[in-house]
């Protein structure tokens, strides 16, 4: 394994515990960070990149990802175990999504329609989230067993927050086939940890300073 492909790897990854985070925000809060969020979700439509950080526009556009990795990495004790759960539902639905050809290549087509939609409407009466709602209760939801949010219910019972928390998810299994594209193992989060720590904190200290 190269430097070069451990480094794609914990970009993908990152991006996956990034989904997980602002799913998580969404949830607690009713808001999660719109740029960040913009990030994750517009890597749905980066069908041919020439590199994992060109999913996410920039290191900048997974920095959240990487600092969540990190946190559940390094700090055992205080790890957040909701998020933890949101990022090995994304992993099984990942895989399942990668083994099933026929339903990989039918979402990768209607994420395709939904950029073409976009491109010709107005981005602000273009409803983005809602259409790639709809496109995780087609191609996720029906597959067992389901990824169960928690959170305030006052949230969780608002259409447009839970539009966001689904097209949030869709983005964190895109970030999940990455990085098995990228050569992920689920051993390597196991054993693996250190090696992680440390690609992390060594691609944060491009985006700024980390505490």
């Amino acid at each position: 394994m190269s430097p070069h492909d451990d480094r794609e790897r914990t970009l993908a990854l990152a991006g996956t515990f990034q989904s997980a985070r602002l799913v998580r925000n969404l949830a607690h809060r009713g808001h999660a960070d719109e740029q960040v969020m913009e990030a994750s979700i517009g890597s749905l439509f980066a069908f041919s990149p020439e590199s994992t950080e060109v999913v996410f526009g920039n290191l900048a556009g997974v920095r959240l990802g990487l600092l969540t990795l990190l946190e559940q990495i390094e700090s055992p004790t205080s790890r957040d175990l909701e998020i933890t759960r949101y990022v090995i539902g994304l992993l099984h639905h990942g895989d399942k999504l990668r083994r099933d050809k026929k339903r990989l290549a039918g979402l990768g087509s209607d994420l395709k329609r939904v950029e073409d939609k976009k491109i010709h409407f107005d981005l602000q009466d273009f409803p983005l989230h809602a259409q790639l709602a709809h496109l995780y209760q087609h191609y996720i939801s029906p597959v067992p067993p389901p990824i169960l949010i928690k959170g305030e219910p006052l949230y969780l019972q608002n259409p447009r927050i839970t539009d966001d928390i689904r097209a949030c998810l869709l983005a964190g299994l895109r970030a999940v086939v990455l990085w098995r594209q990228c050569g992920g193992k689920r051993w390597q989060l196991l054993l693996g940890r250190r090696r992680l720590a440390e690609l992390a904190r060594s691609l944060l200290q491009g985006t700024g300073p980390v505490a």
